[in-house]
């Protein structure tokens, strides 16, 4: 985990407090996705191995594939994740205007980055901003789910094969 928590504000009230609280929930959850992508790579390892190890390599070819796919996009959202935690982190540092103003040119910046029109006066709340956040994480934890089901699964048919030869 980085030192990336803002300086303790001297007046915690109103609407500034909880853009800065929630900034430091939405860095909260950018932060844990570098665990989860840990697990999730010591999981893929674990089902190569596994996979390596049967003797019906054909067989367990589709739930290798499954297992490499949910890696891939656990990856991208550990990646997506890790790209949004300093910017959740520098916001957690402003205070209200600032913190609005800053996501305005976050907003407009990107907007030119993806080649796409912005809205004007449509920028998301920092609720808005969390919940995503929190969306990508769930995310996140369901490819690792489906990569452990995956290794599970190679696991079984890796006994049943040995019984079964």
């Amino acid at each position: 985990m980085t030192n990336t928590l803002p300086p303790e504000s001297t007046s915690p009230s109103g609407p500034s407090f909880a853009d800065r609280a929630l900034a430091l929930i939405g860095l909260s959850l950018c932060e844990a996705a570098n665990r989860i992508n840990l697990w999730s790579l010591t999981l893929l390892w674990l089902t190569f191995i596994t996979a390596l190890l049967g003797s019906r390599i054909g067989a367990m070819l589709p739930l290798l594939m499954a297992g490499l796919v949910l890696a891939a996009c656990q990856a991208y959202l550990a990646w997506r994740l890790a790209f949004d935690r300093p910017i959740f982190a520098a916001w957690a540092r402003l205070e209200e205007d600032d913190c609005l103003s800053a996501q305005r040119a976050f907003d407009s910046a990107l907007a030119v980055l993806l080649q796409k029109n912005l809205p004007a006066g449509n920028t998301p709340s920092m609720a808005d901003r969390v919940m995503g956040v929190r969306r990508l994480h769930l995310l996140q934890l369901v490819a690792l789910s489906g990569q452990t089901l995956t290794l599970l699964g190679l696991m079984l048919g890796f006994v049943w094969g040995s019984h079964h030869a």
